[in-house]
């Protein structure tokens, strides 16, 4: 069996069920690798890297669109204020002030402040503003720290992305596998009824791969955010069920003539 025929009889034939849970488990771990790979790609990768191309990358962000900053003696100052917004996030420089006030903070969100003395995360909803912490930029900045520092720190950036996108992919195959977990219980139950003859390493394989157009769909409709995520979720674990239902009909041996 290819590994394209895999990935379709996983999402489109569960009378196919049983040739995938006869494959060696190193497939089946291939297959899991393969698609919380894709999953990251498509929620983490994707989004990000239009994100880094829309302003240019950071060497361009650090070096052209910030204006030169520099912290010295505990102060910091920037020719010209600052501001960046990262999804709800709103980050902003402005050395006018040694915190920034809230008469500043133009929009609901939260924000990333930096004046000359004091980094403030603050959230702000509606007309009320929430100050989470003050935290004096002498404690966390050191001396001499600007845009040339911010452009040394590049590749430090790219691995900390990749981590989080490896961490993202891992955070992923926990989720699935506590649902195929869960799934387990009711198809182990049929498994016994119906004495199919399943072992537990194989019922898990199956309710896995019985997820697998659920899994494919949800994040695919969370990344470009067609519909409510909690209604598509729920269809889609009505999915699986059914998924893995009728893989284990095709099973039953009382079924086939």
């Amino acid at each position: 069996m290819t590994f394209a025929e895999q990935i379709v009889y996983a999402m489109f034939k569960p009378s196919r069920f049983k040739e995938l849970i006869d494959l060696k488990k190193g497939r089946f771990a291939v297959f899991v690798i393969v698609l919380m790979l894709a999953i990251g790609i498509v929620r983490e990768i994707i989004p990000e890297a239009a994100f880094i191309v829309g302003f240019g990358g950071f060497e361009s962000l650090f070096t052209e669109k910030m204006a030169p900053f520099n912290f010295n003696d505990g102060e910091l100052s920037i020719e010209k204020p600052f501001t960046m917004s990262v999804s709800m996030i709103k980050i902003m420089i402005d050395t006018e002030e040694e915190k920034i006030s809230d008469t500043k903070l133009d929009r609901t969100g939260e924000y990333i402040a930096f004046g000359s003395k004091y980094l403030s995360i603050v959230l702000k909803e509606n007309s009320k503003y929430m100050r989470y912490r003050d935290i004096k930029l002498a404690d966390i900045l050191p001396d001499g720290f600007s845009n040339a520092t911010l452009k040394s720190l590049i590749p430090f950036i790219y691995f900390y992305l990749i981590l989080n996108y490896l961490l993202y992919c891992g955070g992923c195959f926990i989720k699935y596998a506590i649902l195929a977990l869960i799934f387990s219980i009711s198809a182990g139950s049929i498994n016994r009824i119906a004495n199919i003859g399943l072992t537990k390493g194989e019922i898990f394989r199956l309710c896995f791969y019985g997820q697998t157009l659920g899994i494919i769909i949800s994040n695919f409709n969370a990344a470009l955010g067609l519909f409510p995520s909690m209604f598509v979720s729920f269809v889609c674990v009505i999915l699986s069920i059914s998924m893995i239902n009728s893989g284990l009909r095709h099973m039953d041996k009382s079924n086939q003539i």
